[in-house]
């Protein structure tokens, strides 16, 4: 079979990751590997560079025999070059064959929950904003609770003796006798209104707090990979080509 050797290009690069650039892949192919040249830069020791092989007519093979440049602990550089001795693995390449180069960096482990455990926080202030952290970690989160409940409770009882005392004032038959439980009622109606209005705040911002949070959970676990596919190896050259989304 005749090496032949093809100028790599970006065939589809993900935008989840911008420090990690993968170019100019070239391939060539004989009768017994296949040989991978590409450039990459800003690696670090624990990103892993990894290749996938697809034939034109029997789909993806599983490279076992790879050498070179992969795996972790690739360098930063031009002319990084990747081994796969596919007749070791018992593999015959009889049509053409497309390999892709994919850098994925390390992604750490997050636990925390994702953004639909604010609709906790909507029901039960505070379960929300313990299952967004790392380990579910309960922390001063019981406070909000507390304190929406306590807020609440404290407003609706404020509410019950100001309609309470409107109804006495309603029922007195004169102005000096009526007054003082007007007044009353007032006082229990300011009180209502700045507890739940407290109550409400304190609702909001765990939400708020959840839903943001999980957001950034839900980031982290994305895993970002920058890959670069090569045009198509056979027995006839092939020039590459380069496109972007």
């Amino acid at each position: 079979m005749l090496a032949l050797l093809l100028t790599g290009t970006a065939y589809g690069q993900s935008p989840g990751n911008t420090r990690l650039t993968v170019s100019n892949v070239r391939v060539e192919l004989d009768t017994q590997r296949v040989k991978i040249v590409y450039d990459v830069a800003n690696l670090i020791a624990t990103d892993s560079v990894y290749i996938q092989v697809e034939s034109r007519r029997n789909g993806f093979f599983k490279p076992k025999t790879v050498t070179g440049a992969v795996g972790k602990g690739v360098s930063s550089g031009a002319n990084q070059t990747i081994y796969w001795d596919y007749r070791l693995d018992g593999v015959n390449i009889e049509d053409e064959i497309r390999v892709t180069v994919l850098a994925k960096p390390v992604v750490l482990s997050v636990s925390g929950g994702g953004p639909a455990n604010a609709l906790l926080s909507a029901l039960v202030p505070g379960l929300g904003s313990i299952l967004v952290q790392p380990n579910r970690k309960t922390g001063w989160r019981p406070v909000i609770t507390a304190t929406y409940g306590g807020l609440l409770a404290y407003g609706l009882v404020q509410r019950s003796r100001s309609k309470e005392a409107y109804q006495t004032y309603e029922s007195q038959t004169s102005e000096p006798q009526a007054e003082p439980y007007y007044n009353r009622a007032t006082q229990h109606h300011h009180r209502y209104l700045v507890a739940t209005r407290v109550a409400a705040v304190v609702w909001a911002a765990d939400v708020t707090y959840a839903f943001l949070k999980g957001m950034k959970n839900g980031k982290k676990k994305r895993a970002s990979v920058r890959k670069v596919v090569a045009g198509w190896v056979g027995t006839t050259p092939t020039l590459g080509f380069s496109m972007r989304f």
